[in-house]
């Protein structure tokens, strides 16, 4: 198996540690931030990717996305605010061409961008809720909201599983809250693997450009908005939600077998060519590994799909954590 800082098959808990991974302290550091600084800052990103950045409250975390001009997805980020900045967290094997990309069309824009990754790091708690109450901290509700405690900040994001997520954000010089010292420490894979559970998909290099938002849900999870103005690939995007049904989506899978990593085909029972692929992919606690897929909704609905070939080993395909549909009802 790669090792548990591989993106593209994550190790996972087992044991003693699957066991602790309901209250559990995750480091990230294959995550890096991007800031975007200057006047013009909101104006500009607002103009690049696909979610509403001008209504960025301070409270809020946003899901977004950056797309070619054909709507496919270079990237997605969580991006809030830091002060008068705009901060973009996304894998750091995919930070700086995403930056370079970016900062080709700032043009006469006064703002600026800048690879801040050694000044912050990401940690994600699995959890956390009760732990933090009774050291009189109240952590967010809700999803994609989130509390600045000090220089640590703390955001929620989907649950996976019955399990509260947050992600922690603190200056790389500053120690994690006195409470988050309670938590076990647990390796990146547990935090992917929740990802999966809780269906919230991330572009890697190996995914780049080939999905459109709606293919992995992106819309669902409030990563795309409707109403604001034009972006690369949104005429494209805006076609893909209003002009017929959507006929691709991603679904929660599983598959007996060690081998599944991202990019992957997935085959259809009977078709010789594939007709998916795989989103994200991490060691599961049951042995295997769990998976988000993409492919066409009448295929994921019906008949059997298979990794790698048309007779490969057999994927399990679960419901998802929200509402869109659900082949195995």
């Amino acid at each position: 198996m790669p090792n548990d800082t591989d993106p593209h098959v994550h190790g996972a808990a087992t044991g003693h540690a699957a066991a602790a991974a309901a209250c559990a302290a995750v480091p990230l550091p294959e995550l890096g931030v991007i800031a975007v600084s200057g006047a013009d800052a909101v104006t500009f990103l607002q103009s690049q990717l696909t979610n509403d950045v001008a209504h960025l409250g301070a409270a809020a975390m946003q899901l977004n996305g950056y797309c070619t001009a054909k709507g496919r997805l270079l990237a997605t980020f969580h991006q809030w605010r830091h002060g008068d900045d705009v901060m973009l967290r996304l894998p750091r094997e995919i930070l700086p061409a995403v930056m370079k990309r970016l900062s080709m069309f700032v043009l006469r824009a006064r703002a600026s961008l800048a690879d801040v990754s050694e000044a912050w790091t990401t940690t994600g708690l699995l959890g956390a809720t009760g732990l933090a109450r009774r050291a009189g901290v109240e952590l967010p509700a809700t999803p994609w909201t989130g509390i600045v405690i000090g220089d640590a900040r703390i955001d929620r994001v989907p649950d996976a599983g019955g399990t509260d997520r947050f992600l922690l954000t603190v200056p790389a010089r500053s120690p994690l809250p006195a409470w988050c010292g309670e938590l076990a420490r647990l390796p990146s894979g547990v935090w992917w693997r929740s990802e999966i559970e809780a269906a919230v998909p991330t572009v890697f290099a190996a995914t780049q450009e080939k999905f459109v938002p709606q293919m992995i849900n992106l819309e669902v999870l409030g990563g795309v908005s409707f109403r604001k103005g034009c972006y690369p690939g949104q005429e494209v995007v805006a076609r893909s939600q209003y002009l017929g049904k959507l006929k691709r989506r991603m679904q929660r899978a599983h598959v007996d077998d060690e081998g599944a990593a991202i990019a992957g085909d997935v085959y259809h029972s009977g078709e010789p060519q594939p007709i998916g692929t795989i989103v994200m992919a991490a060691a599961s606690t049951r042995g295997g590994t769990d998976l988000l897929v993409e492919g066409p909704i009448d295929r994921l609905q019906s008949g059997t799909l298979h990794l790698a070939s048309p007779t490969g080993p057999v994927l399990e395909l679960r419901g998802l954590p929200y509402d869109l549909f659900d082949p195995t009802a």
